[in-house]
C-alpha cells in the first residue's frame, strides 16, 4: 500500500539495507552528523496511526545534504477508490506555496522587470491610492499592512466555499482605503500580498505565475509534477483529496473551486519538494544566489530583522536554527522544516484537517538530531536542591531529551520531559524552568516558576 524510495546521500554513506532504512555515516566529512541510529521502523512508529487502508494520512520526505534519503506514504490519498498515498502523490500544499511565489518576484527583480522598492500601483494600477504607498518587498515580508483577502471575503459572507475569480478578489482589495499600519513599519501575516504576486507576474512578465515559475524554477530543477493550480478544470494525475473527521468517519473537504494562487494553490509531490530543498545545496534554478536570497530575513523600520523572509519563517527548535513554513487549507495540512546548519530537511504533507504535520516534523527531527540535542543539553544534567523546600530534583539526559525527576522520591515515580522553550528555558507541566549561568558560562542553578508559588531556586550540586 505504500512506496519507499531511497537514494544515497551525497558525501555520506547510506547503507541500503532493510534495517535500518537510513544509516548515514559521517563519510568523508567528520563534521556531519551520523544518522545511522535512525531506522525505517523508527519512522513508521511515528506515523503508525495512518498506516491503514481506511484513513487519510501523510506523505513524508527527508533530505540529507541535498539528497533524498527517505520518502514514503502512509494512509489513503483517495478513499473513494482506495488509492494509497505515495511519494509521487500530488498534494495542494497550502501556504508552503508562498516561498515559490516569493522566489518568482525575486527572479523578476533579477531580470530587471520589477523594482522591489517601487510603488506597487506602478504594476497593479487597480490598487487604491493609500496614504503611503506599498511596494513588492513589503508584500514578500508581510510588512505592507494590507488587510487579508480571505478575512475580507469571509466578512463579506463569501468565504471559501463560493467560487470567486481573481477579478473579484482584486475588486475587493481595491475597495480598501486603509491599511492596518504604515507600510514597512510592522509585520502582519497577510495572504493579500501573495495573491497579488500572481497579478504582478501577469502584468510584469506577460506570463501567468504558473508559466513563469515553470520556466525559471520547476523545469530546470526537475520539478515536473509541480504546478500552480490556476485553472479548476485542469486534470491533476495522482491528485490527493483532503478530508475532515465527521461522526461517520472521514468526510471530503477540499473544494476545487478557487483559481487564486500565490498565497496557496501549488500542487506538488514529496519527490518534487525534495528537489526544491536540494536546490539550497546546488542551485539549478535561474535565480542567482538562490540560497542567500531565499534565506534572507525581512525587516521593518522598527526592527533590523523579523522572523519572516522570502516566503519562509526563520525560527529556532530546541536551540537549533530552522527555516520553513506550515500550511493549512481545506483539510490539507503541510509542514516544511529545515535545519540549515546540518543541511537536513523534513517534509510532511497530510490530507486530513485534524492532523498536525508540524508536530510530526519535530518528532522526526528528534530522531535524526538526537545526538546533537544530547550534546547541546548535556550541561543541564545533574542534581539540583532547594534548601527552602528541602527537596532535590534530578535533571536526566536520555536519548537527547531532558527529564525532571524527584531525586529523593520513589524510584518508580515517573520522570517528566522538559520541553525546550527558548535559550536556557524549558517547560514541564505547568512549571517554567530557567537555568542560570555563572560568569564562566557554567550552569549553577535553575529557577522553577509555578503559577501559585512564584520563583523557587534550585542549586546544582
Amino acid at each position: 500500500m505504500t512506496k519507499r524510495v531511497i537514494f544515497p546521500c551525497a558525501a555520506i554513506l547510506c547503507l541500503l539495507v532493510s534495517q535500518p532504512l537510513l544509516t548515514a555515516a559521517n563519510g568523508s566529512n567528520p563534521d556531519r552528523p551520523d544518522y545511522s541510529h535512525v531506522s525505517e521502523t523508527d519512522l513508521d512508529s511515528i506515523f503508525f496511526a495512518y498506516n491503514r487502508p481506511d484513513t487519510p494520512g501523510c506523505a513524508v520526505g527527508i533530505v540529507c545534504h541535498g539528497e533524498q534519503i527517505f520518502a514514503k506514504g502512509y494512509g489513503i490519498a483517495n478513499l473513494d477508490y482506495g488509492i494509497p498515498i505515495r511519494p509521487d502523490s500530488r498534494f495542494m500544499i497550502a501556504s508552503i506555496s508562498k516561498q515559490f511565489a516569493a522566489a518568482a518576484l525575486m527572479m523578476m527583480a533579477q531580470e530587471g522587470l520589477l523594482d522591489l522598492e517601487e510603488d506597487l500601483r506602478t504594476y497593479i494600477p487597480e490598487l487604491p491610492v493609500f496614504e503611503k504607498p506599498i511596494n513588492a518587498r513589503q508584500i514578500i515580508h508581510h510588512t505592507s499592512g494590507l488587510r487579508d483577502i480571505y478575512d475580507l471575503l469571509a466578512l463579506a459572507d463569501i468565504g471559501l466555499d463560493n467560487t470567486t475569480t481573481n477579478e473579484d478578489a482584486l475588486v475587493m482589495l481595491g475597495r480598501q482605503q486603509r491599511l492596518n499600519f504604515d507600510p514597512g513599519s510592522d509585520f502582519l501575516y497577510s495572504n493579500s500580498g501573495y495573491f497579488l504576486m500572481s497579478v504582478l507576474a501577469k502584468n510584469v512578465t506577460g506570463m501567468s505565475l504558473r508559466e513563469y515559475t515553470h520556466k525559471h524554477f520547476f523545469k530546470p530543477i526537475g520539478m515536473l509534477s509541480t504546478h500552480w493550480h490556476d485553472d479548476t478544470s485542469m486534470i491533476v494525475p495522482n491528485r490527493v483529496i483532503s478530508y475532515r473527521p465527521t461522526s461517520r468517519g472521514p468526510g471530503q473537504f477540499y473544494r476545487g473551486n478557487m483559481e487564486r494562487v500565490g498565497a496557496r494553490g501549488l500542487f506538488t509531490t514529496i519527490e518534487d519538494f525534495i528537489r526544491w530543498d536540494a536546490n539550497f545545496i546546488e542551485n539549478r534554478s535561474h535565480l542567482e544566489n538562490f540560497t542567500e536570497v531565499m534565506s534572507r530575513p525581512g525587516f521593518t523600520t522598527r526592527r533590523d530583522s523579523i522572523n519572516y523572509g522570502t516566503g519562509l519563517r526563520h525560527g529556532v527548535y530546541r536551540d537549533l536554527v530552522t527555516l520553513g513554513h506550515g500550511g493549512s487549507y481545506m483539510g490539507f495540512r503541510t509542514n516544511y522544516l529545515r535545519f540549515p546548519e546540518f543541511e537536513l530537511a523534513i517534509i510532511v504533507f497530510c490530507n486530513q484537517s485534524n492532523i498536525s504535520p508540524a508536530a510530526y516534523s519535530r518528532q522526526v527531527a528528534d530522531l535524526y538530531l538526537r545526538k546533537i540535542f544530547a550534546e547541546r543539553f548535556a550541561e543541564f544534567a545533574g542534581t539540583y536542591r532547594s534548601e527552602s523546600l528541602g527537596v532535590s530534583f534530578s535533571v536526566i539526559l536520555e536519548d537527547g531529551d531532558l527529564y525532571l525527576k524527584r531525586a529523593d522520591g520513589d524510584p518508580q515515580d515517573d520522570q517528566r520531559r522538559l520541553v525546550w522553550s527558548a535559550g536556557d528555558r524549558f517547560r514541564v507541566d505547568r512549571w517554567t524552568i530557567r537555568f542560570e549561568r555563572d560568569d564562566d558560562d557554567r550552569i549553577r542553578h535553575f529557577t522553577l516558576e509555578a503559577p501559585r508559588t512564584g520563583a523557587i531556586t534550585f542549586h546544582k550540586k
